[in-house]
């Protein structure tokens, strides 16, 4: 199940010297081709070598909300992609490769290093459930695995600034904008990533849409 992918990932910082091969290159730009959208926004991702053995995957993106979501959900599937074949991954707001908001980093994970910034972020722990839900926590098993996915979502400097909500069987997502940038456009396209293809593991037929405000409403039949 894709939940024990999501609980595998972990932002990788600091990475062993290792080349990709040509399949597994070729198996990463195949995927950039089927990656779902979420505003019908398909996004142009590449992939470049980085020093010390680690690559980069970026695409272009201007500062709107709407790419910005969109950004951050294929991204992150992309991430979940790169988790399933082995590889450890980071989020990285310093690489702006051909006007991307954010770079992923990917390679094999040195492990046993902590980073600066492992430290600063509480090494990657997640708020309670019930304190991200607003409102009942719902008690249908498939909905408490779906937000299950979305707590464990990574986010800029581990904030976590999503709020979740359950109404008639819809799961409704926002977050709060409280970041320099729109960095948490980012963080919602990411918690959404993870929220769809959750989802898609317990309902036959998953969308997303727009609902009041910035939240999102997803729906699950």
């Amino acid at each position: 199940m894709i939940i024990e992918t999501i609980k595998m990932r972990h932002s990788t910082r600091k990475f062993l010297p290792y080349g990709l091969s040509s399949e597994e290159r070729e198996r990463l730009v195949d995927f950039f081709e089927v990656i779902p959208t979420l505003h019908s926004l398909r996004l142009k991702w590449a992939l470049k070598d980085l020093n010390k053995g680690s690559s980069a995957i970026y695409a272009p993106c201007t500062n709107k909300p709407n790419c910005l979501v969109e950004y951050g959900f294929q991204g992150e599937i992309i991430v979940l992609e790169v988790t399933k074949m082995g590889f450890g991954s980071c989020w990285n707001a310093g690489i702006r490769e051909a006007g991307s908001p954010a770079g992923i980093i990917i390679g094999k994970e040195d492990q046993g290093k902590v980073s600066i910034n492992d430290i600063l972020t509480g090494m990657g722990r997640r708020k309670e459930l019930r304190a991200l839900i607003d409102g009942p926590v719902p008690e249908d098993e498939r909905l408490l695995q779906i937000l299950e996915s979305c707590r464990l979502a990574p986010s800029s400097m581990n904030r976590q600034p999503w709020r979740f909500s359950v109404l008639e069987g819809d799961l409704y997502i926002w977050t709060k904008a409280n970041m320099i940038g729109g960095g948490h456009w980012l963080d919602l396209g990411i918690v959404l990533s993870h929220a769809y293809i959750t989802a898609l593991e317990f309902f036959k037929n998953v969308s997303i849409e727009k609902a009041a405000g910035d939240r999102y409403r997803v729906i699950m039949k």
